[in-house]
């Protein structure tokens, strides 16, 4: 069954080839980056844990500061299929433009959302794993 993301846009299976997700999608399934819904923060960006309607739980890495892919970096992501490795599900790369200031001016601006979307692993991190604790 597909999900309505709210934009009249319907998200069916999202596994296999990852795929481009609306950016409302991402919202909806993080509760619109609930605090509660943070699971780790990073040098990138902030990874939430996402829910779908259907119950199935995805890992959202929202990146900070990024104007978009590296498309060789994200050519590796996505072709990388390996057991010991989580699954590249989906990414976001959307713009939307917003009033800002700028010298002391509203200007109309383009501000980029950009999230990598990933099976949800809740096993704990490497470190913990390394460290044994």
């Amino acid at each position: 069954m597909a999900e309505d993301n709210g934009t009249g846009n319907k998200v069916d299976n999202i596994h296999g080839q990852p795929r481009k997700l609306p950016y409302q999608f991402i919202k909806d399934i993080t509760n619109d980056f609930d605090e509660a819904q943070i699971v780790g923060r990073g040098a990138y960006g902030t990874v939430y844990k996402g829910t779908r309607e259907n119950g199935e739980e995805i890992a959202v890495k929202v990146l900070q500061n990024m104007t978009g892919f590296d498309n060789k970096e994200f050519e590796n992501l996505r072709r990388l299929k390996h057991q010991n490795v989580v699954e590249l599900l989906g990414f976001c790369n959307e713009s939307e433009k917003v009033v800002a200031e700028y010298n002391g001016k509203q200007v109309i601006a383009e501000k980029m959302h950009t999230a990598l979307c990933f099976e949800y692993v809740c096993n704990g991190s490497l470190a913990e794993y390394i460290s044994g604790n």
